[in-house]
């Protein structure tokens, strides 16, 4: 089934109601989702009877590549793309044309009404992000790659982190260990968060907090191989850390165990909740139920989840202001955390398929306390 076709096609089909004959597409991402060409710099547009993707000569062979049966209009270097692709409006017809207002900048929308006064530009925000919430079997298949990749590369990084490692130097290797396993690069900066420091649920790793200060690991990392994978294991440190030397960072004391269990079953009151027709904020309460009764509902500062595919984060929205209803085909994280000031972080993230019924759980990996595999 040629998929990009078919998502040409559905984008087109209710334009018309929206007051536009014609879509230009500048968001690089969505031009991928509609063309599978990876490259930059480049516009699509799309009318009812033509498909044409604005780009330069520097991409000529990949395109050959990775989307050789696509009408292209390649621009000198004299020309900028909003210049070419003016010009492919105008030689299409074009007289409404939609614009993606979430991505475009007001500059840049300046530019574009300077390029022809029979042209008239309709700002629609989120068309191509709404169509790309509900995933493809293509795509589907694409994600559970990068989280196997991402899950190879938690391997080999638990078996090889030590003692005197610093937070940077855990988030460079997994980094490193990411591409080695196969992807092109990691989802988004790895996070690294040892002891106290996990209470910042996006911890910039330090190049002078180790390992060994701390009595436990939080590391948040993933996949990006095109599609991509989102993944948060909290890990008790496999080094025999001195209380004293632990308690100079660690000042205040709860029990790891207690915290950690709290997080899981959160997240199994998340999974039982999920079905295609849920509202995403009630999944998000069923997790945030638990937390609370537990006695740390102060301590879960951020919402559960997001939608995941060719961005770390996209559509749907699982938070309690989330008006996002669940569809059969989404796929989300599942984050819930405990971030206590002065003792740390645990946060538990797995990366789970929508189904007609319930879901599944994507991501393989053990969630126990363990670093060993």
């Amino acid at each position: 089934m040629n998929y990009l076709a078919q998502r040409r096609a559905e984008l087109l089909r209710g334009l018309a109601a929206d007051g536009a004959d014609t879509l230009l597409v500048t968001a690089p991402v969505n031009v991928t989702y509609l063309t599978g060409f990876t490259g930059d710099s480049s516009f699509l547009v799309l009318t009812a009877k033509a498909t044409v993707l604005v780009t330069d000569a520097r991409f000529a062979e990949q395109l050959k590549e990775e989307c050789p049966a696509l009408d292209v209009h390649v621009r000198p270097h004299t020309k900028t793309v909003y210049d070419a692709a003016g010009e492919v409006l105008t030689k299409a017809g074009a007289k409404a044309v939609a614009v993606e207002a979430n991505r475009i900048t007001v500059a840049e929308l300046e530019t574009l009404n300077g390029l022809s006064g029979k042209l008239t530009f309709v700002p629609l925000a989120n068309r191509v992000e709404n169509l790309r919430a509900v995933k493809d079997p293509s795509e589907i298949e694409a994600v559970r790659g990068a989280v196997r990749v991402a899950e190879r590369a938690y391997r080999m990084f638990v078996a090889t982190i030590r003692e005197a490692d610093t937070e940077k130097d855990l988030a460079d290797s997994m980094e490193a260990y990411l591409r080695r396993a196969g992807a092109k690069a990691a989802s988004f900066p790895v996070i690294a968060a040892v002891g106290d420091r996990g209470a910042l649920p996006h911890c910039p790793p330090s190049p002078t907090r180790v390992l060994g200060d701390g009595s436990k690991l939080l590391v948040d990392f993933g996949a990006d191989c095109g599609y991509k994978s989102d993944i948060t294991r909290t890990v008790r440190s496999p080094f025999g850390t001195s209380p004293t030397r632990r308690n100079k960072h660690e000042r205040v004391g709860f029990d790891l165990e207690t915290v950690h269990a709290t997080v899981v079953a959160a997240q199994d009151a998340a999974f039982a909740a999920i079905r295609g027709g849920a509202k995403a904020k009630d999944v998000d309460a069923a997790a945030r139920k638990v937390i609370h009764k537990a006695g740390f509902g102060e301590y879960f500062t951020h919402g559960l989840g997001h939608g995941l595919g060719l961005e770390v984060h996209e559509a749907p929205r699982v938070r309690a202001d989330s008006a996002d209803v669940l569809e059969a085909g989404m796929i989300l994280t599942v984050e819930p955390g405990i971030y206590i000031p002065e003792w740390g972080g645990v946060r538990v993230e797995d990366d789970v398929l929508v189904t007609r019924d319930g879901c599944v759980r994507l991501t393989s990996l053990p969630r126990d306390l363990s670093a060993v595999l």
